[in-house]
């Protein structure tokens, strides 16, 4: 059964060990805690309306692998000390760690941000399993989002079978999220 295990921000007093580990990525309220809640069927994150809530890395045990909440990048009201100290956070666990294997950035499908756009670019280049979760489509039909697919992928410099659309408040398309997820464990073990 999934579950929280710690927070942390300095290396020291991350988890090192080799359990391969999958990583969620994402601006401030893209809705991160509830993809990971969604995930694991029950609530284990904390959810918040304010943006910029998680400012440590959450690690949490899904049994055969370990999904980590890095915190969001992008919003924090003009406060360029946080914003640098957030920036170095993840930048430190991307470079370091050697057991993630697989990156889901998580954007809102109506607005990608220019935050987004550096991040992605970022996680193409470093990262063979980059895939990128666009949530909120309830906002709109999913044939107008399919219909933005080849410019939206242009846009992030990805292939369009990397971006995969959600609704994490209708629950859409979670089952997706969760065979990325089984998929890239399945390659590693088979490596």
């Amino acid at each position: 059964m999934p579950n929280f295990i710690k927070s942390a921000i300095a290396p020291i007093d991350w988890i090192n060990d080799q359990v391969i580990e999958i990583c969620l990525v994402g601006r401030s309220n893209v809705g991160k805690s509830s993809l990971i809640n969604a995930l694991a069927n029950q609530s284990i994150a904390k959810t918040s309306k304010t943006p910029g809530r998680t400012q440590t890395i959450n690690f949490y045990d899904f049994g055969n692998y370990r999904l980590i909440d890095l915190p969001g990048y992008g919003f924090m009201h003009g406060n360029h000390q946080l914003k640098e100290q957030v920036a170095d956070i993840i930048q430190t666990y991307l470079t370091s760690r050697t057991n993630t294997y697989g990156v889901l950035q998580i954007c809102d499908a109506n607005v990608i941000t220019e935050a987004d756009v550096n991040m992605s670019h970022y996680l193409q280049k470093h990262f063979k399993n980059h895939y990128i979760i666009l949530n909120k489509i309830d906002k709109g039909t999913i044939s107008m989002y399919q219909n933005k697919l080849n410019s939206i992928a242009k846009y992030l410099k990805v292939q369009p079978t990397q971006i995969f659309f959600i609704s994490i408040k209708k629950h859409l398309n979670i089952n997706k999220i969760q065979a990325i997820i089984n998929s890239t464990i399945k390659q590693i073990k088979n490596n």
